[in-house]
């Protein structure tokens, strides 16, 4: 790709190879002795080797004492910097930058966990719903001191510069900078020139410890997006002041931490770029370069950005976790071998509310770097793969790429399984760019797509396969209620693949899962005339498992809709357009409905795996087959049978 997005950037004393920045991104990898561990190293360097110019980590905390998260990185003496400095000297062989994220988690600290109360401009609840403490005058100083010694660790360690966080009236820089958070009543609060006091007062001392020609980035909200919060106008009232400061570039981000999770981290519904539009404006007054960050996870558009002259670099965070290599593929032209992200957050953003380390749907090596590798195997084997869903899609590209030859069988005329379906309703469509890749992938490593192949074991032994890999996928669940015909119900896929059209009238949908949620948003957005909806979901739970930055606007595009939604309501039986419900533990009629929808979840389709499975060498059920889940899971277990092979 012939773009300046490829050119060098100066950045103060730093020289970029290009111009793309890794965003910091807590992923729970981090250890509990603050330094950086083989699986942080392995994640870091994978995205070094592939072509980023500058990686910025996560969250440093300039006290160990008050970590961010949980187990968060800090420099812990002369043996921690030794240890960051052999990480640093790694990431350098690649020709990459690496910076620090330094802050005071301050009013996000997990340290009440500790039985020490997280402190902030002012006492308030915090993201965490806890009470902070103001800081003391007195305690000013000794904070201060500490992000400059932070920062003079880094130098030493080999860090190329820092990049300080007060964005999202997140954090202690960002609680002090923001209106909304600081209602101080001395020299650190009330105006703009006062709440700003503290971030001048730490770049001063960063410089004075560091020396001026060590580069600062500020990470800083172009706008809090809040009638309480900094504007645009107040920022660009500071930017001449930072720069006159000692800051070298300005990361701009947008919104806060508390009121919006999804417009931090965007994911379904929101728009790409969220925060362009006051990087622009901001690159307008700057003397120094202007990058961004949100939702930038296309190639072409990071390009048109820099080209256009909007921002002198862009920051890319999960776009560089479905694909390490995104930056030298896009460099080299090989954009359809990109895996991308679909903003789900299924894996990075879902997985770590499960307090579990995050993972991708479309990349299983993620957090893996060094132990899931797929190395071409010793003796190649025919592997037949049952089902062209996401499970079989990407299990055939695995076995592929070890070197099998591989028969890839779908009993429809397309691939993609009910992902073609999951992309339909709206604020979704982002889901068919993972279709995409991997058709294309399937027609690059040469695999034999048969369609219209519906798998029996007669046709399998046809192919004289080796191994066998059924991803069959799953059927819906129609409840098993008096009154129900199974027949003629409408579920929520045939609402979904238009077999089924409402345009209007009094609709019933049986269960508040994600699917359930999804096609009350579809019929709202194709309705043609007045229509009801009422939304019944037997636990107390709307859209469960869903990830917060989708499950939030979607709950809130429902209510401004007027779907009425009853929880712990449990359909007992159903006449003709009347339905008899428990609700809350006690029984209720509902009448005149004109249409049921049932979305109540799937079941297993493993057959086929029942019948083959002591046929053949080895037969493997994956994905919903195995038992329904989600993409992430089938994804892995496609990886892990082509790890086996």
């Amino acid at each position: 790709m012939n773009s300046k997005l490829f050119e060098e950037l100066q950045i103060g004393s730093m020289k970029l190879k290009n111009r793309t920045f890794m965003a910091p991104m807590s992923l729970g990898y981090e250890s509990q002795d603050g330094t950086i561990n083989e699986t942080l190293e392995e994640y870091w360097v994978a995205r070094a080797a592939g072509g980023v110019g500058c990686i910025i980590l996560d969250a440093l905390s300039v006290d160990p004492r008050v970590p961010y998260l949980g187990n968060t990185l800090s420099f812990r003496g002369e043996e921690s910097i030794v240890a960051y400095k052999k990480f640093t000297d790694r990431i350098h062989q690649y020709g990459t930058k690496v910076i620090p994220q330094i802050t005071h988690p301050g009013p996000e600290s997990v340290s009440s966990f500790f039985g020490v109360t997280p402190v902030a401009s002012s006492s308030y609840i915090n993201s965490m719903g806890q009470v902070t403490r103001e800081l003391m005058l007195e305690e000013i100083p000794n904070i201060i001191a500490k992000y400059a010694a932070a920062a003079y660790c880094a130098n030493q360690a080999g860090f190329d510069g820092i990049e300080l966080h007060c964005a999202h009236a997140y954090m202690l820089l960002g609680s002090f900078l923001s209106p909304m958070r600081n209602k101080r009543t001395d020299r650190y609060g009330g105006s703009l020139d006062n709440r700003s006091r503290l971030l001048f007062e730490v770049i001063e001392a960063i410089k004075e410890k560091c020396g001026k020609e060590f580069p600062i980035v500020l990470r800083i909200s172009g706008s809090e997006r809040n009638e309480q919060g900094n504007t645009l106008e107040d920022i660009k009232y500071l930017v001449p002041r930072l720069i006159e400061s000692g800051i070298d570039a300005f990361e701009v981000s947008g919104g806060t931490q508390y009121e919006k999770c999804n417009k931090i981290i965007p994911c379904h519904g929101e728009i790409r770029g969220l925060n362009v539009k006051e990087a622009e404006e901001i690159k307008k007054i700057s003397t120094v370069p202007v990058i961004v960050v949100g939702k930038i996870n296309e190639p072409t558009y990071a390009a048109y950005l820099v080209d256009s002259g909007k921002v002198d670099g862009v920051v890319i965070g999960r776009a560089l976790l479905s694909d390490e290599e995104f930056v030298k593929k896009a460099e080299e032209g090989r954009i359809d071998e990109i895996a991308p992200c679909a903003a789900c957050g299924i894996g990075c953003i879902g997985e770590q509310t499960k307090r579990r380390p995050a993972s991708c749907v479309i990349n299983p090596r993620l957090g893996k770097e060094k132990h899931l590798n797929l190395i071409k195997a010793e003796e190649r084997k025919k592997v037949v793969v049952v089902g062209g869903g996401i499970a079989g899609m990407a299990t055939a590209r695995a076995m592929a790429i070890k070197g099998h030859q591989v028969i890839l069988m779908e009993k429809e005329n397309k691939l993609g399984g009910q992902l073609n379906v999951a992309c339909i309703p709206p604020h979704k469509q982002e889901i068919s760019k993972w279709i995409s890749y991997l058709n294309n992938e399937l027609k690059r490593l040469s695999i034999d797509v048969k369609y219209g192949a519906k798998a029996t074991k007669e046709l399998i032994d046809s192919f004289n396969p080796d191994i066998v890999v059924t991803a069959s996928g799953a059927k819906e669940i129609i409840p098993n209620i008096p009154g129900v015909n199974k027949e003629k119900a409408i579920t929520a896929q045939k609402v979904l693949k238009n077999e089924e059209v409402i345009l209007g009238g009094n609709v019933l949908i049986v269960g508040g899962g994600m699917v359930g949620c999804e096609v009350a948003e579809y019929l709202i957005h194709s309705k043609r005339g007045p229509m009801e909806i009422t939304l019944i979901e037997m636990t107390e739970a709307i859209g469960a498992g869903m990830v917060p930055n989708n499950l939030a606007p979607m709950m809130e595009r429902l209510y401004k809709s007027r779907v009425k939604i009853m929880t712990n309501t449990k359909l007992l039986s159903v006449d003709g357009q009347d339905v008899e419900v428990e609700y809350r533990g006690s029984s209720m009629q509902m009448k005149g409905f004109t249409h049921i929808i049932y979305a109540c979840g799937s079941v297993a389709e493993n057959s086929l795996y029942e019948e083959i499975k002591d046929s053949y060498e080895k037969v493997i059920c994956i994905g919903d087959a195995k038992g329904p889940r989600q993409a992430l899971e089938a994804v892995r277990e496609g990886w892990e049978a082509a790890m086996e092979i």
